[in-house]
């Protein structure tokens, strides 16, 4: 396996156990209504994430590169509260 698909193969790890906390985070009724909805947010954020990290391919052309640096960019620059980017595979 290549370096660069170690690290997105390491990211698409790190993002899912991200999404497995807020889901928990989520559902757990101790927890405040805001407190949920933030996790529920950020569920969504995690989604649009991989869903970017699922059209990484190792061999992007320099402009797929910067449309996906963009769409990263975008999806963490968002207030809370904004509708999650959606992506779709180049």
């Amino acid at each position: 396996m290549h370096t660069f698909e170690r690290h997105i193969a390491s990211l698409r790890s790190q993002a899912l156990a991200v999404l497995v906390a807020n889901q928990v985070r989520a559902a757990d009724q101790s927890l405040g209504l805001s407190d949920r909805k933030v996790a529920t947010l950020n569920i969504d954020e995690v989604r649009a994430m991989l869903a970017i990290l699922d059209c990484m391919k190792p061999n992007l052309r320099p402009n797929e590169a910067r449309q996906i640096a963009a769409r990263i960019r975008a999806l963490l620059e968002e207030p809370p509260g904004c509708q999650p980017v959606r992506v779709g595979c180049l």
